[in-house]
């Protein structure tokens, strides 16, 4: 068939141009027009192009080698980085991280512990750890639901007013806090709580925290001290004894999973906290009672500043009591007691208030110093007697003044020629100055030295002060001179109990202490505080001598403020100019140191009056406080007095004896004591009402005492 059609075209006859442009517009669809050598061509050429390509691509240039390396060495640096971090992680910090992992899985939880107590030397305490509860209230449906009346929100409100104590405008804008959860109160009794509950139910919800707590309040305050937010030592006591009280932290450890499960089979550890121990002060709280009476007595009749007053047993060292006005609150020691001085307080700067409160908390028994003025007197006599300097025979002449170096020293009055005994009883300056000179510088300034004034008396309190006493290289005989008579030396109040202390104490002087033992919260002793008798500072025979001075002042006009009848009391006053901004003021500090029976010293005592207003001079700011501190100490202590003819025909014209109320009921004993015509005070002090029964009292049954007089009921 396709040999026909050949042939068939052979035979036709076709023009040569015509067959030519045929070709030329069909060449494409033509088999016979076709170029195969071109074709050919043109594909071998492709073909060597792409094997040319192919073997470019797979030959290894220089270029190609470099990129290779390169990229090789990257990798590997890679891999060895790697391999040395997982190292590290892996051995290096391995410990670290398996404690890490322990943390993170681990909640150890602290466990306070109870906080020591604090007792006087009766064993009644003074500060203790107690629960308190804070009441919180979820207020959207206790008073902002909308379903509740007017009336029951009015209902609400006033519960809370009787349960709480709080006023009413407070506990209004707590439930119209905008907060779900408010806390309504805090400080509350379980009982208090127990109400909240059965009125609200679970509108309520109730938190426990451990406060400490000074059950007689401002009782002893600058004593105890006070304790932070933390429950931490902050002054007194609380301060000094703080690692002693404190105890020692307990803790729960437990492994937890993420969301703070115990994970089950871990093992939970418990280390159980050692409670804190507790103190036994040598504050005896009925003479404590005594002398904070006396003080708020003596602000009222002398208009003074503040009034100071320490008391001691001069044999053993141990404070008895002791106390500074104005006073505070423990419980609430960040603001004054006082209503118009809180009112003053809270429009003082926080600069301010920070300095008020600092003042207020310290020790001023420890931590200020004052010019002793004339009671240093005794301890100029005492040094010129011991040093042989003067005698019982010595004399001193006074015209009213004594001229040393370029100036006059004077008296307050005329005194003539005197003895020792007589010039430390007129209390005269120019005498007192003429014994500092006869004794000389060096002498006077051993002395000194030797009576405590050149150190810190030990005391355990915090923030005890430095004296300021001159060197003897550095005291000219003026300065010799005032110092006789207590002027140009600054001096704490414990150093002059002290150093006077040592004179009813047959020359010894004794180191002051607080606390008297450390026991255990099952009343075991655990460290029993010695007394300590720090030097023998001067002869008995000396201390004999001047103890027979300081009585004989007593008796005289002088200092017969403190005169106690049927005892034998010693002491002296001092009056001196305070210094402010380095010069005299014209303001004084008046103070008395006393001590008694002279004959067998019990007990001792110094109140300084800072700055009087309405009395001046220490027989007549002091002198009436000693007197009553010393009536009530001496026969609280069962010291028997010895009364003149005189004295006992006085006495019993307005006595009564004393019944007894030893075991009745705190009304009935109150109603007895108001028909025998005699005042009562309750120990520890307490604002409730409740009646209570009476343990003890003082002063005891057939007890004759004046009419007016004050029994003392012990309710604990």
């Amino acid at each position: 068939m396709l040999k026909s059609a050949a042939d068939s075209m052979a035979k036709k006859k076709v023009p040569k141009e015509n067959r030519k442009k045929k070709r030329r517009k069909g060449a494409d669809i033509e088999y016979g027009s076709f170029d195969f050598d071109e074709y050919r061509s043109d594909a071998a050429s492709k073909k060597r192009d792409r094997l040319r390509k192919d073997r470019d691509r797979t030959t290894i240039t220089a270029s190609n080698r470099t990129r290779l390396v390169a990229g090789f060495a990257f990798i590997l640096l890679l891999m060895i980085a790697l391999i040395y971090r997982m190292g590290y992680w892996q051995i290096v910090r391995a410990d670290e991280l398996r404690t890490m992992a322990a943390l993170m899985q681990t909640v150890d939880t602290e466990i306070e512990p109870q906080r020591g107590n604090i007792y006087d030397s009766r064993m009644s305490t003074l500060a203790e750890s107690v629960t308190e509860y804070e009441l919180y209230g979820y207020t959207q449906y206790m008073y902002k639901d909308k379903e509740l009346t007017a009336t029951e929100k009015a209902k609400t409100v006033s519960r809370l007013v009787e349960i709480t104590g709080m006023d009413q405008k407070t506990v209004k804008e707590k439930l119209m806090s905008d907060e779900n959860l408010v806390l309504l109160a805090d400080g509350l009794t379980r009982e208090q709580v127990e109400k909240a509950e059965e009125t609200w139910g679970s509108e309520v919800t109730v938190k426990t925290k451990v406060a400490r707590y000074y059950p007689n309040g401002a009782f002893a305050a600058q004593i105890l001290g006070g304790v932070s937010g933390d429950n931490v030592g902050r002054s007194g006591l609380e301060y000094e004894y703080n690692s002693v009280l404190a105890g020692v932290k307990g803790r729960t450890v437990r492994t937890t999973d993420r969301d703070g499960n115990t994970v089950s089979g871990s093992r939970t550890k418990y280390y159980k906290p050692q409670e804190g121990k507790s103190i036994v002060t040598t504050i005896d709280s009925v003479i404590q009672n005594f002398v904070e009476t006396a003080l708020e007595t003596g602000m009222e009749e002398t208009g003074a500043r503040a009034i100071t007053c320490i008391v001691m047993n001069p044999k053993t060292g141990d404070i008895l009591a002791l106390a500074s006005t104005p006073e505070y609150d423990p419980n609430n020691s960040s603001e004054p007691d006082d209503p118009a001085e809180k009112k003053a307080f809270k429009k003082m700067t926080p600069e301010e208030q920070t300095d008020y409160l600092s003042n207020m908390w310290k020790i001023s028994a420890v931590s200020d110093i004052y010019e002793p003025g004339s009671t240093f007197k005794l301890i100029a006599a005492a040094s010129a007697l011991e040093s042989g300097s003067a005698d019982g025979g010595s004399r001193y002449y006074c015209d009213g003044s004594i001229h040393v170096g370029n100036y006059n020293l004077r008296c307050m009055g005329v005194h003539g020629m005197q003895s020792l005994k007589e010039a430390v009883g007129n209390s005269c300056n120019p005498a007192m100055a003429q014994v500092a000179l006869d004794m000389g510088a060096e002498t006077f300034y051993s002395y000194i030295d030797m009576f405590g004034f050149n150190d810190k008396t030990g005391v355990d309190l915090p923030g005890e002060t430095s004296s300021i006493v001159k060197s003897p290289y550095n005291m000219g005989d003026v300065d010799l001179a005032t110092t006789g008579y207590g002027q140009g030396i600054a001096v704490t109040p414990m150093q002059i109990l002290c150093a006077v202390n040592s004179l009813g104490n047959k020359g010894v002087l004794m180191k002051p202490k607080l606390v008297s033992k450390i026991v255990d919260s099952d009343g075991n002793v655990v460290e029993e505080k010695e007394d300590v008798a720090v030097r023998q500072v001067v002869s008995e025979a000396t201390a004999d001598k001047m103890c027979d001075i300081m009585e004989s002042y007593v008796i005289g006009d002088s200092g017969n403020r403190a005169y106690v009848p049927g005892y034998r009391v010693g002491g002296k006053t001092g009056t001196a100019n305070f210094v402010e901004n380095s010069r005299y003021a014209d303001s004084t500090n008046t103070s008395y140191v006393a001590m008694a029976p002279m004959d067998d010293p019990q007990i001792s005592m110094i109140v300084i009056v800072y700055s009087p207003t309405k009395i001046h001079f220490g027989n007549f700011t002091a002198g009436p406080i000693v007197k009553e501190i010393m009536t009530n100490s001496l026969q609280y202590l069962g010291v028997e007095p010895e009364y003149t003819d005189e004295e006992a025909e006085e006495i019993e014209e307005n006595s009564v004896d004393v019944p007894d109320v030893t075991g009745m009921d705190s009304s009935d004993a109150i109603r007895q004591l108001e028909y025998y015509g005699l005042d009562y005070i309750v120990v520890p002090e307490t604002n409730s009402d409740k009646n209570f029964v009476v343990l003890d009292q003082f002063p005891k049954e057939g007890k004759t005492v004046a009419k007016g007089s004050t029994v003392y009921l012990y309710s604990d």
